[in-house]
């Protein structure tokens, strides 16, 4: 039986229909046996399974489809977004109530927005409610797309009056079948009017479909292979292992030459048993013993075949090249030309002095990269970006040469480093006179799916935090002794601001950070720095050999840190730096090596436990790729500090990433036959087409998104992913995604 593929928009709606209506989600067909009939009854077969079809997609007619739409049972389903407007929202006398102070500078400066509902193709709609205004104004109502452009569906100005009034709209969905639209209503800056403290009010919504009858037929859905590999492949040594999934599994497996068609090796299935985190019962194809170079695939004659992979020496090399070029792409405050970044290029964005918040003071923090999909720069994020870089780079210099395509290819210096560099040399301008670090510089909100010169508000540089010092601290230290043989006028800058970052920390207490309300940007919130603490003084440790700060860890309480390797939990970073450093004190050696071995083994038991090797177990959240190639990460400088031997385990963790996952997903874009194309990153989105080299977030069981919690509903935890731009919690992209991977790609080489 064929696995469906919940890829493509339409695919979805049939499903998201059924849920809607209260009924359940279609079972697939089941495989038709053998039979003697001529071949006369077969128009009549298919007739049966065109009608069968029909009965299944359900009606979408007659219910509101906006829960509680008269506020009589007290459900809160609404929200309220602010774009530099004031207001809040309450539910009083079974109304909706918006008491709005000021409207902002956007039609949406206030808005209310429900989502939770379906709208296919064909079909025709009528949304019925009533509103009123303690002031005469205009609002408008939309139903829209809930991601990309953010452009309506259909949309009205309507204007309100003290008077309740009761508004009646129809229309039809003109475009594709959206499972995860949103209503709202906007009440900003609209026509230039600013009508000062008001309140609006709303009551009995009725989101109803009113006529079917032109519903287009859902597309059939695509389908994947039941057998998953590396889609990029294999080095000829590699251990190579194929995933059989589905009811009804091989026992004996084909090598196949993908040019001649002629089985090359064959081998038999193991035992199939059904994966925890899949939900689904899959068994392993070990063809590691087969070395020979050359393109194939992997064949059973109950499951078919897999996509197409290479056996090959330098296999990496193009997408190590790819994942590093990502971050140049990702360069703010300088033109990326056409000749370095083609399609994707643009003049230099976010030039100008940026205010700190809470004062009138401006400071120049132009330069790094942008984090994510959008374009602010934060701290604690990048730091963890560009250690990755850094020990990578320390461990396999050889495979980082001076030709990735970059500004600085050629001159002489790996383009990692130099990479590396132009973020480093924009933490530098995040460091206060004081020694403490800023924690983020962003706009007020989120930019509009436009390019990064585009965006254009006021740039506001957050207040110091302690986490984002620490960090500073330690990548500063990690620079110090990366770059000493490069550039040691700008190695000893590093140490310095390193030093001064750290005596920050011995002069104060824990300050946490998260957003002041008028700014909704990513917060990166941590409200803990032990971690960061003893990352900091093991680095430094490590760098100067300095007995100050190898007390300084001795004060730390390891038992309080955070393990592990993300831009939160930073405590892996310090133990390696510990147990790298020379340090003296056996005690504290062994009690920081006795975490990482407890870490270590919780991994790889983990790794046990899933067929694809994957290191995840009942952890499947935001980012869920970031923390296998951290895993890997973990398993690979483990092994440098106990002289055990992961390295069939780290590379499970990238054969994972690459395809050899439930989702049949290559999760690095451009690379594989199956990989991301409906990225969540503005420069992509804005040109319609997904920047090559970029590690998506992957698999979510939160479902932490519209997109995601409409279609992924019911899903096995491994298999909550959507390829989606309007699903962000899938499917957007960070820099500190792209660096653990990279780190798994030199290891590879």
């Amino acid at each position: 039986m064929k696995k469906k593929l919940l890829a493509m928009l339409l695919c979805v709606c049939m499903t998201a229909s059924l849920v809607a209506c209260g009924g359940s989600e279609p079972a697939e067909s089941t495989e038709v046996s053998e039979n003697t009939e001529t071949e006369t009854d077969e128009p009549e077969a298919e007739a049966e399974e065109e009608a069968e079809e029909e009965e299944e997609q359900a009606s979408l007619m007659g219910f509101n489809m906006v829960k509680d739409g008269d506020f009589s049972q007290g459900e809160e389903n609404w929200f309220l977004y602010l774009n530099a407007g004031s207001a809040t929202m309450s539910y009083d006398n079974e109304e909706l109530s918006v008491n709005i102070t000021s409207v902002g500078k956007e039609e949406h400066g206030v808005q209310i927005y429900y989502d939770g509902f379906t709208l296919e193709t064909g079909c025709v709609y009528e949304i019925q409610f009533d509103a009123s205004s303690t002031v005469e104004r205009t609002i408008q109502y939309r139903s829209q797309i809930n991601g990309g452009d953010y452009h309506p569906y259909n949309s009205e100005y309507l204007t309100l009056t003290p008077e309740t009034q009761h508004f009646d709209i129809q229309f039809t969905m003109e475009e594709s079948s959206d499972p995860a639209p949103r209503l709202c209503m906007n009440m900003g800056f609209i026509d230039g009017d600013d009508p000062g403290e008001h309140t609006v009010v709303f009551d009995n919504f009725d989101f109803q479909c009113i006529d079917e009858s032109g519903r287009l037929k859902p597309e059939a859905a695509v389908e994947t292979p039941n057998i998953q590999i590396n889609q990029i492949g294999y080095r000829p040594d590699d251990t190579k292992l194929a995933v059989f999934c589905g009811d009804d599994l091989d026992t004996e497996f084909h090598v196949v030459d993908a040019k001649s068609g002629e089985s090359v090796f064959d081998g038999k299935v193991g035992t199939a048993a059904v994966n925890k985190n899949t939900k689904t019962n899959e068994a392993v194809a070990d063809f590691s013993a087969f070395k020979t170079p050359g393109t194939y695939k992997i064949t059973g004659d109950k499951c078919g075949e897999s996509y197409q992979f290479v056996i090959g020496d330098g296999i990496y090399a193009d997408a190590l090249k790819d994942a590093v070029r990502m971050l140049y792409m990702q360069r703010c405050g300088s033109e990326l030309t056409e000749d370095l970044a083609g399609d994707f290029a643009h003049p230099a964005c976010h030039t100008g002095e940026a205010v700190i918040y809470g004062t009138n003071n401006k400071i120049d923090v132009s330069g790094g990269w942008h984090d994510a999909g959008d374009y602010g720069r934060y701290t604690v994020s990048g730091v963890k970006a560009v250690a990755d870089l850094l020990l990578a780079y320390q461990k396999y210099p050889e495979v980082f040469g001076d030709d990735f395509n970059i500004p600085e290819s050629g001159n002489g210096v790996p383009d990692v480093l130099d990479e590396s560099r132009y973020e480093l040399e924009w933490l530098l301008k995040m460091q206060a006179s004081d020694g403490g670090v800023y924690h983020k510089v962003t706009c007020a909100n989120f930019p509009e799916t436009v390019m990064p010169e585009e965006e254009v508000d006021q740039l506001i540089v957050l207040p110091v935090s302690t986490t984002a010092t620490g960090d500073f601290a330690a990548v500063m230290a990690m620079a110090y002794e990366v770059y000493s043989d490069v550039d040691s006028e700008f190695a000893d800058t590093c140490l310095a601001a390193a030093k001064k970052a750290a005596d920050y920390l011995d002069n104060n207490e824990n300050q946490a950070f998260t957003n002041p309300e008028d700014v909704v940007t990513g917060e990166y919130p941590d409200n803990f720095d032990e971690d960061e603490r003893f990352w900091a003084y093991a680095e430094l440790l490590k760098a100067t050999k300095d007995e100050a700060y190898e007390k300084a860890v001795e004060g730390i309480d390891l038992d309080k840190v955070k393990y592990g390797l993300g831009w939160a939990d930073v405590g892996y970073y310090g133990a390696y730096a510990y147990l790298t450093s020379g340090a003296t004190d056996s005690t504290v050696e062994k009690a920081v090596m006795d975490k990482m071995t407890a870490g270590a083994e919780e991994i790889v038991k983990n790794i046990g436990k899933d067929t694809y090797g994957c290191s995840l177990f009942k952890d499947y959240v935001w980012g869920s790729n970031m923390l296998v190639a951290d895993n890997g990460i973990i398993l690979s400088l483990y092994a440098d500090v106990s002289g055990k031997d992961y390295s069939k385990e780290t590379k499970e963790q990238l054969d994972y990433l690459l395809g050899n996952n439930g989702n049949s997903y290559c999760f690095l874009t451009g690379y594989g036959t199956l990989y991301p194309e409906g990225t969540h990153h503005r420069p992509s989105q804005v040109l319609g087409k997904t920047l090559k080299g970029m590690l998506v977030g992957g698999p979510n069981a939160n479902l932490e998104d519209p997109y995601a919690a409409a279609v992924l509903k019911g899903k096995a935890q491994a298999l909550c992913y959507v390829d989606n731009s309007q699903s962000y919690s899938c499917n957007e992209i960070t820099v500190y995604w792209n660096s653990p991977l990279i780190y798994l790609l030199a290891e590879a080489q």
